[in-house]
């Protein structure tokens, strides 16, 4: 459950620390356009200096953001352990996916590059076209790849496959994204502290399965599971 504890270091509040960093790398560059450095040991000093203050302010970012309201002990305090139980071969097979949409989704994503490549092609040359391939390509394939391995290990879990079910306790809307609308965040409480999970539909679920399989961990709605 570490995992998903620390998910969100900053509870999706990422413009505070944002903000701290400016201020911060501001003011080494301050220092350092002062030119009062003398020797070759100054800037090591100030090199030192400079990652020691970025952690600093980091840390008082990490420790006023999750600095818990009297509330939130309380609650904290009150909650109980979750309760793991042997995943049913009716919730396995949720996560069994249709490799034909699958490879149709592959497919898409890479003819929509080869697309891209080739306007590339048109504005710019051949050569252009082939350095923009030979840069996205790969990572597309090994992001790919990885998400296949990724489904793979949960589509074939074994009877070692645990889960629990955990109430949410309230829904907050976060930052604005890059394409419109905020993030939405979850929270929910257990023995152990504060859990925050950004959550990608519309409405917020009232509870939530998480699931553990050998080291992996993930989490889903409890209303498409249970």
């Amino acid at each position: 459950m570490k995992r998903l504890k620390y998910r969100h270091l900053f509870y999706g509040r990422s413009i505070p620390v944002i903000i701290s960093m400016f201020a911060v790398f501001f003011v080494i560059i301050v220092v350092t356009a002062l030119d009062t450095i003398k020797n070759e040991s100054g800037y090591i000093y100030l090199l030192i200096g400079s990652i020691a203050v970025i952690l600093v302010t980091l840390a008082v970012d990490y420790a006023v953001i999750h600095c818990l309201k009297p509330d939130e002990k309380k609650k904290i305090t009150e909650a109980s352990p979750p309760e793991w139980k042997r995943l049913p071969d009716r919730m396995k097979e949720k996560f069994r996916t249709d490799k034909e949409t699958s490879l149709i989704a592959s497919a898409f994503v890479i003819g929509f590059e080869l697309i891209i490549a080739f306007f590339v092609m048109l504005s710019d040359g051949v050569q252009t076209m082939l350095v923009t391939l030979a840069v996205i390509l790969p990572v597309t394939l090994i992001c790919l790849a990885v998400y296949a391995v990724w489904e793979h290990i949960w589509e074939n879990m074994d009877d070692s496959a645990i889960y629990t079910e955990i109430e949410v306790d309230h829904a907050f809307e976060g930052e604005r994204k890059r394409g419109g609308g905020r993030r939405k965040y979850i929270v929910f409480y257990l023995p152990d502290g504060k859990y925050v999970l950004e959550i990608y539909g519309d409405f917020p679920p009232k509870n939530i399965v998480v699931i553990k399989y050998k080291c992996f961990i993930r989490w889903e709605y409890a209303d498409k599971f249970i």
